[in-house]
């Protein structure tokens, strides 16, 4: 664990923010995820499932979320209202088999577990999501294995490498400038361990 602190400034130069990341980033493990919020507005079906709980389903990783128990139902609007009930941050309905499982976000709030990456990767599942939240994380940097080196010179840095926001990945000094030039951010860094374990921490502002 540590203390992530970064700040960059509209009028700092490409250089400027290189040097500022470089100097606050250390990698702990290879599975170093950076964000930053950025506004996603989605405009998906609404589903009202009593209790005035408003549902939309959403693609999401099952794996950010814990399970707080798998109930069955014959319907999809049954288990909406139990995992109301259930204070429940998302759920999955199999209609087949009328499995409901209830989640939670245990990555401190629930608006961790939205990531703008997800909405993207057509091999996630769709969940549905509770009273999700208007903006996303947007990845800047994500380390899942070593398949991809970060040992990289200024200019690779400045423009952005990887295989996308999904695996390993780099967004680029340029377009990270470009994203944080204007209005109010809040940055969030999540790692892990070598056992799994995670950890996250935020900083505002960020521009």
């Amino acid at each position: 664990s540590g203390d992530w602190q970064v700040r960059l400034f509209q009028k700092d130069s490409l250089q400027e923010i290189f040097e500022k990341l470089t100097a606050t980033m250390m990698v702990p493990s290879p599975r170093l995820l950076l964000c930053v919020a950025a506004c996603c507005f989605l405009s998906l079906q609404t589903v009202f499932a009593g209790c005035r709980s408003k549902w939309k389903q959403l693609r999401g990783d099952i794996t950010e979320y814990k399970l707080i128990t798998v109930l069955n139902f014959p319907k999809i609007t049954d288990c909406l209202m139990k995992s109301s009930a259930a204070e429940a941050h998302a759920a999955s309905f199999d209609a087949e088999s009328g499995d409901c499982a209830l989640l939670q976000c245990d990555r401190c709030g629930r608006d961790a577990c939205r990531k703008c990456r997800h909405e993207k990767d057509a091999s996630l599942p769709m969940l549905w999501i509770k009273d999700p939240p208007k903006t996303c994380w947007k990845t800047f940097q994500r380390r899942v294995d070593g398949s991809v080196s970060f040992n990289r010179n200024w200019s690779e840095y400045a423009s952005g490498f990887g295989q996308g926001e999904s695996l390993n990945y780099w967004m680029g000094l340029e377009q990270l400038h470009q994203l944080t030039a204007t209005g109010v951010w809040r940055v969030r860094w999540e790692f892990s361990d070598w056992n799994d374990n995670w950890y996250w921490a935020e900083n505002a502002p960020f521009s």
